[in-house]
Order: structure tokens, then sequence, then C-alpha cells
């Protein structure tokens, strides 16, 4: 049967209404049916086709409107948060979600996160970002909206301050602000650095770069190449601003260096006079040209070389037209030891300025012919002149001096008179006090040091940065005083000692300073003869050290050259030091005597004992003592191992030893007060033993190194030879015995031990002249050798026989026995 035409419109309307009623049904499912029971599926969904690892803490949703959609709240990923991730999956896996496969772009919402580097990751889906987060080295940044497919972002952002269009793509990338036509450009490295360009025009270049002062009110049109290690370090060159030009560091520890020039500028500079910690770590480099404000003046030209640090501005070097200002720091108390020098009614003056424009002083000026120091209040003046000139006219003086306060003191010190002017107005209280004709003891320096003809000597004063100078009217020595610190330098100093007779001396110029103290001295050096000395006095003990001391330099030639006349006139050197009120401990790392360089010397005086000390590894040690009491001596020395150069003694002895080393002990006496009297009442016992070298006078060594050709008939003749002079290398000889008054004899027989030869003796020495005799035994010339009796006399000549020796001289045996005892 056929239905009418509106059954047939009521049953197609029913069957659309319950159809439309089952796609409400789908799309809009109520909240509270969620997939949370997927959440371990679709994170592996989302890990497998983005790349990226989450977890799903929130609840997941899903919705059939237009698509099938998938919403998951609440994403944790590695490297912050995702308030929503919203994607989707094909109808066709609306039933079957649990290996759905994401379909279309990933929607990203309300995101934190925090990235470490600004290269896009290269996902495998579509993903769009709305209205998130990115926390990028402690720099908050919002994106609006953005879309990152395949390592190509596109997007727009907002920093706190300002608000742009980026574009990334790979290593290379575009920022743009419309507003201020800001464009950045650039490329990304995989070590996290960037290099790129920068151009921009803005009103408010203040508020861009984040900085208060100093203030730019102007539109600034800008370009420069920019250079960022991916850190806190970064480079920008090339800047270009119009007028201005240059570069612009910053390191990783945060140092700042700006260098940047311009010409035709109209601006205020003296935000640098009032440092802040916006400068801290900061080098300025300026050099401008044009209407440039600097305090209260206006200059052409201003070049600035300076350093800010936590609280001031370390100056290098300041150029404002003709001024110059060098060293020193502006903090927010003022300037401090900043050197400026300026032209002052055309003549050049300098002056360390500390202080602010209305309350400064010069710690020192010059100006023309005048130094001093200088400080100045709104309300007085305080001033020191120093000059070699004549004082100019006084009113035309002070004239100037009120300019800078009305009222205050002068204190001055010029060719002609020195003194004090009190100035208030036109009220002068002058006193005065004159430096010429007067001595140190008029003024009585507390320098304790100063010795007594210094203090009684006449002459001139003069005083220069609160130190003192002066000069006797000999000029030969002069002395500078400040508070706590002396100098003095002289022509020749035995003027120190004019009590003291000083003939074997040079006459040496010198200089004297330290730090006093009452009767102590720090810091104390003295110069002389070629020598630096330090040390310290304390009291009366003097401490003194020199790296090379050389005796040769401080002894006179000419004393030497008449010893035997001058020797009667004078005391001997070695006891002037007794004379000293002082005790002195004196070391240097080398003593030259006689031009024989020694190590280690230590002398120490002390009432009635002197003390020497030598420790040289190579060349062996010394101690001695020289002891006084009244006018007798006693004298004491240990030797070891102490090097001997040369002849030990005078070259016309007829026996000597030569480039030995000599282990002793010395004990002598002697009396009275002239150099001869000394010499001549020298009395006492030695012991002496020597190692190595030669012994001169006896040439043994020719013998035995002949062997070859001795025989017979030509052995006597050789033996001869050998006792009548030569030289033989000596193994030992230890020679015991006294002197007295210029006589020396042994007390108990020499030793001695040469080359295969061993022999025993005596010696006396009488005013020079030696006489000798030794029993030598010749082991190399017979299995039982003879004894050879030799005397020596004065003259060399010798007496000996070989009468015995020869008798068993046996030249095969030689020869034998110098071969097979080739060691020494």
């Amino acid at each position: 049967m056929a239905l009418k035409p509106r059954y047939k419109r009521r049953i197609f309307w029913s069957i659309i209404t319950a159809f439309g009623l089952l796609i409400m049904a789908i799309v809009l499912i109520p909240p509270m049916i969620t997939l949370n029971n997927l959440k371990p599926k679709i994170e592996q969904t989302i890990a497998e086709q983005t790349g990226v690892s989450a977890e799903i803490k929130g609840d997941i949703n899903f919705s059939l409107l237009g698509r099938a959609m998938i919403v998951a709240h609440d994403v944790s990923i590695k490297h912050g948060s995702i308030g929503a991730m919203m994607f989707s999956v094909p109808f066709t896996s609306i039933f079957n979600l649990e290996d759905a496969k994401l379909n279309g772009a990933v929607s990203i919402y309300n995101a934190n996160i925090h990235i470490n580097n600004l290269i896009p990751q290269n996902f495998n889906t579509l993903v769009k970002i709305y209205n998130s987060d990115i926390t990028f080295r402690d720099r908050e940044i919002r994106i609006i909206d953005a879309v990152l497919n395949n390592g190509h972002l596109v997007g727009t952002i907002r920093t706190q301050k300002h608000k742009y269009d980026v574009d990334f793509e790979n290593d290379e990338f575009f920022i743009r602000n419309q507003n201020d036509k800001l464009e950045i450009s650039g490329r990304l490295f995989n070590n996290g650095s960037v290099r790129g360009t920068i151009s921009m025009e803005t009103d408010n270049i203040n508020r861009w770069f984040g900085f208060a002062e100093p203030k730019i009110d102007k539109t600034i049109n800008l370009t420069m190449n920019f250079d960022w290690d991916g850190g806190k370090g970064w480079k920008f060159q090339d800047i270009d601003m119009g007028k201005i030009k240059g570069n612009i560091t910053i390191m990783p520890n945060g140092e700042r260096i700006v260098q940047l020039s311009g010409t035709n500028i109209n601006y205020d500079l003296s935000f640098l006079t009032k440092p802040s910690r916006l400068y801290y770590q900061t080098k300025f480099d300026l050099d401008f040209y044009g209407a440039l404000t600097f305090g209260d003046k206006v200059f052409k030209h201003i070049k600035i070389d300076a350093t800010g640090t936590k609280d001031a501005l370390k100056v290098t070097n300041i150029v404002a037209d003709d001024i110059a200002i060098t060293g020193g720091e502006i903090d927010a108390d003022g300037a401090k030891n900043l050197l400026i020098t300026m032209p002052y009614e055309g003549v050049p003056a300098t002056c360390t300025f500390f202080g602010t424009p209305d309350d400064w002083n010069c710690v020192r000026f010059s100006y023309e012919d005048y130094v001093g120091a200088v400080s100045v209040s709104p309300d007085k003046f305080d001033i020191l002149i120093y000059s070699q000139a004549p004082m100019p006219e006084r009113n035309t003086f002070i004239k100037k001096l009120l300019k800078l306060a009305p009222r205050g003191k002068m204190n001055f010190e010029f060719a002609n008179i020195a003194g004090t002017y009190e100035i208030n107005g036109d009220e002068i209280k002058p006193t005065y006090k004159f430096a010429k004709g007067k001595s140190l003891s008029w003024l009585n320096p507390n320098v304790k040091q100063i010795p007594k003809f210094m203090q009684n000597a006449i002459g001139d004063f003069s005083w220069e940065n609160g130190a003192m100078h002066f000069v006797p009217d000999s000029g030969m020595w002069e002395l500078y005083l400040t508070e706590n610190h002396f100098y003095i330098s002289g022509t020749n100093a035995k003027d120190w000692f004019p009590d003291i007779d000083m003939q074997a001396f040079n006459n040496l110029s010198y200089s004297v300073s330290g730090n006093y103290s009452g009767e102590n001295v720090s810091n104390l050096e003295i110069k002389i003869a070629g020598h630096t000395f330090t040390g310290s006095v304390i009291g009366k003990n003097i401490t003194l050290h020199t790296d090379m001391l050389d005796i040769d330099s401080f002894i006179s030639q000419n004393y030497l050259d008449n010893y035997e006349e001058l020797g009667y006139l004078t005391a001997a050197p070695i006891t002037i030091p007794f004379l000293l009120p002082l005790n002195i401990s004196l070391s240097a790392d080398a003593l030259i005597y006689n031009g024989i360089v020694f190590k280690n010397f230590v002398y120490s005086l002390k009432p009635d004992i002197q003390t020497f000390s030598i420790t040289d590894k190579d060349r062996g040690n010394l101690l001695a003592t020289f002891k006084r009491s009244g006018n007798k001596y006693d004298i004491f020395a240990q030797l070891n191992k102490f090097v001997i150069d040369g002849n030990l003694l005078s070259n016309n002895m007829p026996l000597n030893v030569q480039n030995s080393t000599i282990t002793a002990e010395i004990n002598m006496q002697t009396s009275g007060l002239i150099a001869h009297d000394l010499e001549y009442n020298m009395r006492g016992d030695l012991d002496l033993t020597f190692d190595g070298g030669y012994l001169v006078g006896i040439g043994i060594d020719d013998l035995f190194a002949s062997a070859d050709t001795i025989n017979t008939f030509n052995a006597e003749y050789a033996l001869s030879y050998a006792l009548e002079g030569g030289k033989s290398a000596l193994k030992s000889m230890r020679i015991v015995g006294a002197y007295d008054k210029g006589k020396f004899e042994t007390t108990t027989p020499i030793i001695l031990r040469l080359r295969h030869t061993d022999g025993t003796g005596e010696m006396f020495i009488d005013n020079g002249n030696m006489t000798a005799s030794f029993n030598l035994v010749l082991r190399g010339t017979s299995p039982v050798p003879s004894p050879i009796d030799l005397q020596i006399y004065p003259d060399n000549s010798r007496k000996y026989s070989l009468s015995e020796i020869m008798k068993n001289f046996d030249v095969t045996f030689m020869r034998d026995f110098v071969k097979t005892h080739d060691k020494f």
C-alpha cells in the first residue's frame, strides 16, 4: 500500500531527528565522561609521534565537534608543564582510540616551559602554541600565538616591555617590532651562541636597553652587529647611531667595555660625576665633540677613559678641551686624587684634586713658579705655597685668593720670605719665619738619628708637600724630612764621623733614608759606593742587608799604597767600628774582597767584639771574632775548606802554597793604638791544614812524570832538579806553630804528603825570611827508599845529600811503581 506524501515527510523527519539526537549525544558528551583510562596509551602515542615525553596529570576529554578531538589537561614535560594539549584523531578511530594516530596539528595552551637555547625543536607534528610562558635564562617571554613545524617557528611573543613578531627557521631567525621599526636577524650556532644584526628607531632607548642614566629623550636610529656567547657574554660591534659610533662588550663575568665616539653632539655627561652601581665593572672609552656639559661647564671636546667600580668611577684619563685629568676616582662623596692639569690665566697649572666643585682641595698644585696645596670650602680656604722665586706683590696675590672664599689661611715659602697669613676680607694677620741662616737645632726636628754636626750646621730651609728640605751652607749634604720619614744625601760619608780618623776609606757619596719614630727607624735604606743597604734601627741596634758587599770599593788605594808610612799615623781600619756607639748586624748575599767573591757574609758589631762569618759551599767557611779590651785585642778564626787563590805567601818565599784549601784554627793576641802596633805586636798559635792545590818550591811531580826517561846515569840529576824548585800537587800539609811579632816557628813537625812522597819538617819565618827543613821519603824510588834531608834557606838555596838514596835507587822499580800507582 502506497504511503501518502504527508506520511513520508513525517517518517523522514522522524529519522532525521533521531539521527540528530544521536549526533548531539556524541558531540556534546558530558564532561564527567573522560578517557583517563587511556592515559598510558595516549602518552605513548604523543611520545612516538611528537618526540616529546609527557605525563598527563589531569583529565582527558574528547569531542566530535567538527572532528574527533582529544584534550589532555595538566601535562608535565621535561622542562615545564602544559595547561592543555589538544589534538585530533581520524573519525575512523573514534571507536578504537587505543590505536588511534594523531591527525593534524597539536595545540598547546597555557604552557610554562624553561629552555636553555633558542633553536626550535624539530617535532614530527605541526604544533600551535597559545598564551604560554617561556623562561629563557631568567627572562620571562609570553607567547601570544605561534606555529612550530619542521624546525620553523613563526609567531608573536611579548617580553615585560616589548612585543615582537618572530620567525625562527633551523639556525636562522628574524625578529621584528613594528612600533620601533626594530629588526633583528641572525644565526644560531650549536654551542648556543648567536650572531646577527640589529636595526631600530625608537624615542625611548632607555626603556629598550634597561638603563635610567644617562637619560636619552631623543629619537635614535640604531644599527649594530651583535655576538652573544649563549650565556652572559655580548659583543655589540659597529654601533651606528648617526652622530655616535662605537662598540660595547659585556664579558661573561659582568665586566663591560663601552667604546663610543661622536661629533657635533649636544649632551650632558654630568651623570658620570654621580657614579651608581649601573657603572659597576664598566670601562668607559668615550670621545665626543660638540656642546658637551660636564659639571657646570660646557666643553667642545671631552674624552673619557674611566672604569666603574662598585661605588665609584676610577679615572684613567679625562680630557675636556685644554683640561687634562689623570688618575683618581669619583664617588658619591666627590672626587679623590684626580691629577688636573689646566691653564690658569694663560699659565699651566696642576692640581691633585679631592672633593666637589663647592668643597675641594688640591693636596698638591703647581702654578708658574709656585707649588703647594690648597683646600677650599664655601666659607674659607687653606693654602700652602712654595716658590724659589721672590714673593709677588702681596695685595695682588691676596686678591686672587679672596676669589676662592671670603677668608682663609696661607702658609707660604718663597726665596726671600716664609710664614703664614691669616686672611679675613681686607684684614690680614701675618706671622713670618725665615729659613735662611738657621740650623737644624733651631728647627729641633724629632729625628734622633741626625748626627750633631748636621744639627749644628747653618743653612737654608724649604718645604714642599709637607716635606722639609735643609741644605747647609757647605752644600756637602742635604736633608728631606716629613712627619715620619727622612732622607739624607751627601758627597762624603766620612763627614758623619768627624772625630774618627777615616784615612783608610774612600770619599764616597751616599744617601740615607727611612721612617723614623723616636729612636727607631723602619724601612732604612743606605746607598753608598754602588751598594744599597736595607734594614732598620731600634735604639742603638742597626740591622742591614745588601746583595753584594765589595770591601775593595770602600778601602782607599792611597792608604794601601802608603801603608808603611800611614801605619804609624792612623788606627787600623778594623778597630774603627769599636768607636761607633752602635750595635750592628750586617748580612750580604756575597762579599768581594781583593777581587774574590765569597757568598753568605755575616758581620756583627757589639760592644768590644766584632764577628765575621762566611758560609760558601764553593769556597769554604770562615768564622772569626775580634775582641777588644782597652787597647788589647784577641783574634780568633776558624776556617773549613777555605779556598786560597794564587800564592798564600809573598812570591819571594822559597816555599809557597798555591790554589789550595785551608782548614785552620787561629788564636792571636795583639795590642796598640795605631795600625803598625797592632801588626807588630801580633802573637799567637796557628794550626793549619792544606788540602789540594800545589806546593811551590819542590818539583816531585816532574821527577815521577819522567820515570820512563830516568836511568842510572841521570837519576841523581833528576833528583837534584826536583829538590831545587818546581811545584808539586799537594795532597795535604799540616803546619802547627806559633807567631810572635813577625816571627813564625813550627811547634810540631810539619806533616807533608805529595805524589808518591811523604815527609815531615819544620819551618821558621822571621821578618819575611823563611828557613825550612824536610825529611822526604820518595816511596816510588825503591822498595825500601832512603829518606832525603832537605834544607831550604831564605835565598832559595838548598842543601841536601843524595848519597844514601842513590845506594838503593831502583830505576826499574820506579817505572813499575809509577805505572801501577796512577792515582794521586
